[in-house]
């Protein structure tokens, strides 16, 4: 690669965040059962099954250059965490009821773990001049965004009633470490893995 090359690679700015990626057997068990709900709601965006993950941290537009150190970082944190066990819980949603912005599928199990890593991040990142959300941290898996309604051969008897299905509690998996995602907005899966920070 030559200095040019190396020089506008730094410069060049791409949209990261933190996350727990979801294996790809509970990747597959959530698309089985989102999908009788995807007959029923009309959501403008539906996340595609191989992007399912829970965000630990988003971090914007990010210089190259910076990377770097924020894997640096970011190995750090990894160091100081064992594996832990989630699975997933009941539905909801983000905005209003009779029009959500976010439909999501909750985590449950060890999540207060789950919280001390997001913290860890958090104060992590910060060191290197990344800002944390203000509204606290709800842990959860984005199944589809920008609720548009009912589709029409559907009985309009509220979201509530769509989702509000048998949760099976079976479905745990373990966390060994979280990855850094980089967002390709015409792509999909969207999300792309850039590194990998695996527990001690």
């Amino acid at each position: 690669m030559n200095t040019q090359v190396l020089q506008e690679h730094a410069s060049r700015r791409e949209r990261l965040f933190i996350a727990v990626r979801l294996p790809e057997d509970i990747q597959q068990f959530l698309q089985m059962q989102v999908q009788p709900i995807r007959n029923k709601l009309d959501f403008r965006k539906w996340t595609d099954h191989r992007d399912y993950h829970i965000t630990l941290q988003f971090l914007g537009d990010t210089l190259m250059s910076d990377v770097g150190h924020l894997r640096a970082a970011l190995r750090t944190v990894a160091a100081e965490f064992n594996a832990f066990a989630l699975r997933l819980d009941t539905w909801g949603t983000f905005g209003l009821e009779h029009s959500p912005k976010v439909l999501w599928r909750g985590v449950s199990g060890e999540v207060e773990r789950l919280h001390h890593l997001q913290e860890a991040i958090v104060q992590a990142t910060k060191e290197l001049g990344f800002e944390a959300e203000l509204r606290p941290y709800r842990p959860h898996v984005t199944v589809a965004r920008k609720y548009v309604g009912h589709l029409p051969e559907m009985d309009n008897n509220g979201l509530s009633g769509v989702v509000t299905e048998p949760v099976s509690y079976g479905d745990s998996w373990t966390v060994e470490g979280f990855v850094l995602y980089v967002t390709r907005l015409a792509q999909s899966p969207m999300y792309e893995t850039l590194d990998t920070f695996s527990f001690s």
